[in-house]
């Protein structure tokens, strides 16, 4: 039997984990060179210490000449980390927001099931009214299935149509649509790697891209769980931004802009005990002025209270305030690569094509 296994790396991590290296190495290299300087007598390392007593000098040599060797490579890896970081760094220089709204499919099949946990018409348009309220738009995850554990059984969203029809509606007022999983389902007894085949990614895509008659240039991962395998799929399928992933800041990967996790105001997430408890709208300002990108995270059936869709208006008649951009994935995606065509720069030496 062959045990075959195939371990992938960025860049990035490549240089880290030689970093890691490097450091342990240096550290052994003081130690031997601490250990036969100052003649440390340790039981254990007896005979060492007596062999090095013959060759002392000419080790002591050796092991500062290690630790310096050690010491420029390291020096070499930290500043090409720092370059690659610098070049593929996404350069954001005023305040800009995104709103990304989660978890948009058939309800109308499967209200039996999620309608207790919020997922209702009026929970939808009570979130939207409200970024309509400021003129703002927002991305929203739609997935083209949704499965029930219960039955087993998937739902296609194009059969409930009026969530396709409220879809639509909110796509004319300059809201984007983005691809939130095949059918959002993470349980790996009943739909083990559902979202990580490139099958699934590839046909969910085209699924959305028939009923809703556009493209769909972004994606961010039902659960906010990624794999390899489902980034390398979902960059296959042609999307250019992923959003939502575990990254600290937002970066190219060749020509794809990938941003890290949103903000999401839930502290408490009991699913099953209907629980779902938000920060308030102050604790969302605290965020929101920390970088100049920032992500606000939502789902609308956890808006469950009065006071819930206040903070939500709260906060964002203090954006509206702040005069800071507010703009979809699909819309910043263009303003990145609009700043770098306009200083005559490409961050992967092709011509970047705006996404209409």
């Amino acid at each position: 039997m062959v045990l075959k296994y195939n371990i992938e790396y960025t860049l990035s991590e490549v240089y880290h984990l030689i970093s890691d290296i490097l450091i342990i190495l240096i550290i052994l290299a003081v130690l031997i060179f601490i250990l036969i300087k100052f003649k440390l007598n340790i039981r254990f390392l007896k005979k060492t210490i007596e062999f090095s007593e013959k060759h002392k000098k000419k080790i002591e040599i050796i092991s500062l000449f290690v630790v310096l060797v050690l010491i420029i490579i390291l020096v070499i890896v930290k500043i090409n980390s720092l370059i690659l970081d610098k070049s593929t760094s996404v350069k954001v220089d005023e305040k800009i927001m995104i709103i990304e709204i989660d978890d948009y499919w058939n309800i109308k099949d499967t209200s039996d099931y999620f309608e207790k946990y919020g997922y209702t018409r009026e929970r939808y348009t009570s979130v939207s009214d409200i970024i309509d309220k400021y003129g703002f738009t927002a991305t929203l995850g739609v997935t083209p299935y949704i499965f029930v554990e219960e039955q087993g059984k998937n739902y296609h969203l194009k059969d409930d149509r009026w969530m396709v029809r409220y879809l639509n509606g909110l796509k004319e007022k300059g809201y984007e649509l983005a691809m939130h999983g095949y059918n959002h389902c993470r349980n790996e007894n009943y739909c083990p790697k559902y979202e990580e085949v490139w099958y699934n990614v590839y046909k969910g895509k085209e699924e959305l891209q028939k009923t809703f008659k556009i493209p769909f240039t972004t994606y961010f991962p039902p659960g906010n769980c990624w794999t390899t395998e489902q980034y390398e799929n979902v960059k296959r399928a042609g999307f250019l931004v992923i959003g939502n992933t575990h990254v600290p800041k937002a970066y190219f990967d060749e020509e794809v802009i990938i941003t890290p996790k949103g903000y999401d105001p839930i502290y408490v997430y009991e699913w099953y005990a209907l629980d779902f408890r938000h920060t308030s709208y102050k604790e969302w300002i605290k965020e929101y002025e920390k970088n100049n990108l920032f992500i606000l995270q939502l789902h609308a059936n956890t808006f469950d209270s009065q006071e819930k869709l206040d903070d939500l208006d709260k906060f964002l008649e203090y954006v509206k305030e702040d005069e800071a951009k507010v703009m979809t994935y699909r819309e910043f995606y263009n303003y990145i690569n609009n700043k770098i065509k306009s200083k005559h720069k490409s961050t992967t030496g092709k011509i970047i094509l705006e996404v209409k």
